[in-house]
């Protein structure tokens, strides 16, 4: 028997949390990195669209700690369990209904990887959610991963489509407390996690490698590749950032820049990824 989880439209309110600097990026409109204001404020979080087919509502965006992730490790202590249901009360109608299927797994480098797939719409004003993946990267509220709008139609119980080969996929990265001024740093090596086209039954669409940053007098790079991307010609900003032309868009995170998260875009293939220093 699936447990379930009931979330009512009351708990979506925002509660008392310290404000911490967020930050990140998106490949498209349908997704912003921003602080949550549903939940926990101040958190890391991303806006999603709030009606079907539009772009990502700002003044909606709740927390990944204590929305999403919250409900799903209260259903799911082992990773790699069966799949789980979440349903949202809605107080105007009095109705119970089940909005989401949820997954967690554990990929490499102890990253926690949390998959959503939209099965009804949610109580009004709530994100349209979609087919969502959230990869965690360990020992640091720095997060990454996907989204693609709810298939139409009736949607089945017990799927594993997230609709991830939606022409409106979004790929994204958000993080708590990012890298403002960078530290020295000498052939750092990072453990990071790819996302592409996530699948929470097979456990396909996970890539992971190696990437080495350095920096010092204002300038850096990034090189090492994960799964088929290559890192050559990243370079890093003084601030944090690091970017290659318009294909990888990123950010450190720490104050010595123990984590990193960000897209590689090339077309049609897109990528989050994320990780933290050896």
């Amino acid at each position: 028997m699936k447990k379930l989880f009931v979330l009512s439209a009351l708990s979506l309110m925002a509660s008392t949390s310290f404000a911490a600097t967020v930050s990140g990026g998106s490949s498209n409109a349908y997704v912003k990195a921003a602080p949550s204001n549903m939940l926990a404020a101040g958190t890391a979080g991303i806006a999603m669209p709030t009606t079907v087919g539009g772009a990502a509502d700002t003044s909606k965006v709740v927390s990944f700690a204590a929305g999403p992730i919250a409900q799903t490790n209260a259903l799911i202590t082992t990773p790699g369990s069966a799949l789980a249901h979440i349903s949202q009360y809605n107080p105007s109608t009095g109705a119970t209904t089940i909005v989401s299927e949820t997954w967690k797994n554990t990929v490499a480098y102890n990253t926690n990887v949390y998959a959503y797939r939209q099965i009804s719409d949610p109580v009004p004003t709530f994100p349209q959610f979609g087919g969502e993946v959230i990869a965690k990267v360990s020992g640091a509220e720095v997060y990454f991963g996907e989204w693609a709008p709810r298939k139409t139609g009736t949607q089945p119980l017990n799927s594993t489509d997230l609709n991830l080969s939606s022409p409106d996929r979004a790929v994204w990265f958000v993080g708590e407390n990012p890298t403002t001024s960078m530290p020295t740093l000498v052939n750092a090596k990072y453990n990071v996690v790819g996302i592409n086209q996530y699948n929470p039954g097979s456990g396909t669409g996970v890539t992971s490698g190696v990437l080495t940053a350095n920096y010092g007098s204002g300038s850096g790079t990034i090189s090492g590749s994960v799964g088929s991307i290559n890192f050559g010609g990243t370079t890093i900003a003084s601030n944090g950032s690091f970017a290659r032309s318009t294909q990888i868009q990123g950010q450190f995170y720490g104050a010595n820049a123990e984590a990193l998260a960000g897209i590689y875009v090339n077309g049609a293939t897109k990528v989050a990824f994320g990780g933290a220093k050896q």
